[in-house]
């Protein structure tokens, strides 16, 4: 028999079934209007009807939920939400005890770290404990329908680590066909492989062109390929294996250069609650313009943060480090505190350098930061930064002194329009250093703009970057750069969703250090 009840006296109805489906919380339905089925051991929600059960939520105008199987059935409309994943669909069918469900005629949104979404557009989208899976389905960056581009694939697999296999792949401009493809993976939130080519030139390298493929064997099996041509310089194709579970990586590579020595080596890497953990070993690997050997090495750290944003970190280090005719037996061990906030922070850090047949160093030191956002137009940033070193020390990722004070303005949009300066004085030599002036005008769709560099102890203007910007739809994305000094002319094309946003160099980009206690391979 039904019984009509009233929306006060249900509004917070909690439906107990923990014990079916082993969750600590119950699943709990808000509707205008509820119908209890004791024969049917069934409820059907009516009007604005809200389900909610850990990460997941429903929201409809019609639901009917079993007791007995914990099964819903939507017939009309739904948005509903797993997690990082979005879905709206004409029609839903979900049973919380098995994990396994299905939409119909169907749009599903992956919020991307980077910015923006991907779109998985269909007839029919399947879920089943974690993974995705869909047949003929369109995927794209841009949100509006049609797409200025879009992939249109035979079979997408979506795995519970945030990866997506492509098989099937056609690439279209609005509804023509421009490369068809036997299967495409893609990283979501993470340094994956781009759909979209690097190109450019430099004088130094002459024409120049990079790209990335990656295809997943298995969930937890990944193959990974890039291609670095350039005209004058050594050319580049690297491969890397990786097996990959919740808390644990192990990975394979190699890179082989057309006139230079191979890099090559492999990582064992556990990472849980703070804890890290590194067995590795990587021949001739190369930062910037330096090349170093490191086999083997052993990494113990462990970090650890309150919610008031105080943190305490602890590294230790023992390895064989060798570079150029240099080749010794090293322990580093390296401890931080310190407090981080959204708009300030600050690091006090000592670190030992033990070496096997050389001298040891001492390092200390620390660093202030803090921002302020007078306006919607208008912020400063300023850094004090000290570090002094007492010993020898002999590789070039060895810290040096330091005695700096640096100050920073925008005005405007960084995106648009505005007007940015940063400079430095170096304490140690009672003087400034560079200034670096940059300025933009336009909009987010179209922007141009230049950054140059004056250096003060030289007493001339170093470095000019000019650049244009143009966005398609808001999901493609062009940008073309060219640095004056050396001639170099560079062109990104990312394709939002698809692409890992690629970084065009900039001016004012920090100098990025060597890590010592870190080996990651997808910079």
């Amino acid at each position: 028999m039904k019984k009509p009840v009233l929306v006060a006296f249900f509004l917070l109805l909690t439906i107990p079934l923990t014990t079916s489906i082993g969750a600590k919380e119950g699943i709990r339905i808000n509707a205008d209007t509820l119908l209890y089925d004791d024969a049917g051991s069934q409820v059907e929600a009516i009007g604005n009807v809200h389900l909610s059960w850990k990460d997941i939520s429903f929201a409809t105008n019609q639901l009917l939920f079993r007791f007995d199987t914990s099964e819903a059935f939507i017939p009309g409309f739904i948005k509903a939400r797993f997690g990082n994943y979005q879905i709206s669909a004409e029609k839903m069918y979900y049973n919380f005890q098995t994990r396994n469900g299905w939409f119909e005629s169907a749009e599903l949104v992956y919020e991307l770290s980077e910015g923006g979404n991907l779109y998985f557009r269909g007839s029919k989208i399947e879920y089943q404990k974690g993974k995705w899976t869909g047949t003929d389905l369109l995927v794209t960056g841009c949100p509006h329908s049609p797409p200025l581009y879009s992939v249109r694939a035979k079979e997408v697999l979506i795995y519970p680590q945030d990866r997506i296999l492509i098989s099937g792949l056609g690439f279209f401009i609005k509804e023509k066909r421009i490369i068809q493809l036997p299967a495409y993976s893609r990283l979501l939130n993470n340094h994956g492989s781009n759909f979209i080519p690097s190109l450019g030139y430099q004088r130094k390298k002459g024409l120049f062109v990079e790209g990335n493929y990656e295809y997943l064997f298995s969930e937890n099996l990944l193959f990974q390929a890039n291609l670095y041509y350039s005209t004058l310089q050594s050319s580049r194709i690297s491969s890397d294996i990786t097996l990959q579970y919740p808390y644990v990586e192990a990975r394979i590579f190699i890179d082989l250069w057309q006139n230079e020595e191979s890099t090559m080596g492999g990582y064992a890497h556990y990472q849980k609650n703070g804890l890290s953990l590194w067995m590795l070993g990587i021949e001739n690997e190369r930062f910037n313009d330096e090349v170093i050997s490191r086999l083997p090495q052993f990494i113990a750290s462990y970090r650890t943060e309150s919610e008031n944003g105080f943190f305490i970190e602890a590294n230790l280090s023992y390895g064989k480090f060798s570079q150029g005719d240099m080749s010794t037996w090293r322990n580093d061990v390296y401890l931080s505190a310190g407090l981080e906030k959204k708009n300030y922070g600050g690091e006090i850090f000592y670190q030992n350098i033990n070496l096997s047949v050389l001298d040891d160093a001492t390092v200390w030191g620390g660093k202030v930061w803090a921002e302020k956002e007078f306006s919607s137009h208008f912020s400063a940033g300023i850094f004090y930064e000290y570090t002094q070193v007492n010993g020898e020390t002999y590789f070039f990722f060895d810290p040096k002194d330091t005695n700096i004070f640096g100050l920073e303005l925008v005005y405007g949009n960084l995106d648009q329009t505005y007007l940015r300066l940063r400079g430095e004085y170096d304490l140690n030599i009672g003087g400034l250093g560079d200034i670096i002036a940059g300025i933009g005008l336009g909009s987010k769709e179209f922007s141009v703009g230049m950054e140059t560099i004056y250096s003060f102890p030289d007493q001339n203007w170093e470095e000019r970057r000019y650049y244009i910007r143009k966005q398609l739809e808001e999901c493609i994305d062009i940008e073309a750069s060219y640095w004056e000094s050396d001639q170099t002319f560079f062109v990104s094309v990312n394709l939002a969703g698809l692409d890992q946003k690629k970084h065009i160099e900039s001016l004012f980009d920090e100098q990025e250090e060597y890590d010592l206690f870190n080996l990651n391979r997808e910079n």
